[in-house]
């Protein structure tokens, strides 16, 4: 009875609650981090262009105006966060500057300057391979709709040389390799912004050592172009679950609190009958009733393997001794027809009669019967106590 009183105010205090709260509610929280996109996202086309402006030991001897060349590169990469990133592809460079006239770029169609050196003017292409991170997203947290970002690369490659090639009367017409293949090293700051989710607009400022040895050329380059966004290209937040705060009147707290000392009370009521009840001294069983009772799922009558292994046992008890015993089988009524549950109490009783005189048990000591009523009787909810062969011994 005092169960019932506690479970019915616990069921009235939930509902309550129930009716007061609100949803809750997810939203992405950049301030954890970020969760790591899958690998075919995040890729981009990257493709620039500009001019170079040479410096070396013998290109500083030549005029300002004629120290600039071209230069360009086309690049495939991958950012595998927002802060860290890469790419490859490959660089292009037309330097122009000033040689000895020994020089193996020379324009072999111009005369020599004032200082006595000559104009030369060459090119380079080959592969190159960058680091990049993202400044911008490293110091400041990452912002997917963020129009700036300043991003740091650096990388190396190498250059596989052409010169121009001379015919009569110093004509230039065409170009040859120059079989001299030279590695570079550069670094450069990367000015983005932000056109939409797939373009980007950038300007390139880039410092690029040529060739590892004293006199080598080393030049900076200003570039403009467009990076364009393979797939996603934006990176989620982990999401946060924000709990609603449950608001009450002055009226619905001190309800709450009165329900509060009355399922109290229940409760130290409820604590004290059991006190009562672990402190009173209870007879000792000398004998059980029944020795066992076997259980069957509904509409069941088979015996498993779990039932005859507690049958094998029964069975040594009974042949040890010469008394008898009776075997009463049951159906619970709540479910099936009286004919389906007749079937089923005289078919569970044989079994377990028949398992017995399989395992040596004396016929004599067995009597079979079944019992139209259920053995709990507790109801419905416990059906499944109902479908059984009890054991029991004989009076």
């Amino acid at each position: 009875m005092k169960k019932s009183v506690l479970l019915a105010l616990a069921a009235v205090a939930l509902g309550g609650a129930t009716a007061t709260a609100q949803e809750v509610t997810y939203t992405p929280d950049c301030s954890q981090g970020y969760l790591l996109n899958r690998n075919r996202d995040n890729w981009f086309i990257t493709a620039e262009g500009g001019t170079t402006f040479i410096m070396a030991e013998h290109d500083i001897k030549a005029p300002l105006k004629d120290r600039w060349g071209g230069a360009g590169a086309l690049y495939v990469g991958k950012w595998v966060s927002p802060v860290m990133g890469f790419r490859f592809g490959a660089n292009w460079i037309m330097p122009k500057g000033a040689t000895t006239a020994d020089g193996e770029f020379r324009k072999m169609n111009a005369g020599a300057w004032s200082n006595g050196y000559y104009p030369e003017k060459y090119m380079g292409l080959g592969p190159e391979f960058d680091m990049l991170i993202d400044i911008t997203n490293w110091w400041c947290g990452y912002k997917p709709d963020r129009v700036y970002n300043l991003v740091l690369h650096g990388g190396a490659g190498a250059y596989w040389t052409w010169a121009r090639n001379y015919g009569n009367g110093g004509k230039e017409i065409g170009w040859h390799r120059a079989h001299n293949t030279v590695m570079f090293v550069n670094a450069g700051l990367q000015n983005n912004f932000r056109l939409s989710s797939v373009v980007d607009l950038f300007f390139d400022v880039q410092y690029t050592l040529i060739d590892f040895k004293p006199g080598a050329d080393h030049d900076l380059s200003i570039q403009a172009g467009l990076t364009f966004n393979l797939g996603k290209s934006e990176w989620d937040c982990p999401v946060t679950a924000t709990c609603p705060t449950w608001k009450y009147t002055d009226a619905q707290g001190d309800e709450l609190v009165a329900r509060l000392a009355a399922a109290n009370k229940e409760v130290k009521v409820v604590e004290d009958q059991l006190e009562d009840c672990m402190n009173k001294k209870r007879p000792v069983v000398q004998d059980c009733e029944g020795l066992v009772t076997i259980y069957y799922p509904i509409n069941q009558y088979g015996l498993a393997a779990r039932e005859k292994t507690v049958l094998n046992s029964v069975a040594s008890v009974m042949k040890d001794s010469n008394k008898k015993y009776v075997l009463t089988g049951y159906a619970d009524s709540y479910t099936g027809t009286d004919e389906i549950n007749t079937r089923l109490r005289n078919a569970r009783v044989d079994g377990v009669y028949n398992y017995l005189i399989s395992q040596g048990v004396d016929a004599s000591q067995l009597e079979k019967t079944t019992d139209d009523k259920n053995l709990t009787d507790l109801g419905p909810q416990a059906a499944p106590l109902d479908r059984a062969v009890t054991i029991r011994y004989a009076e």
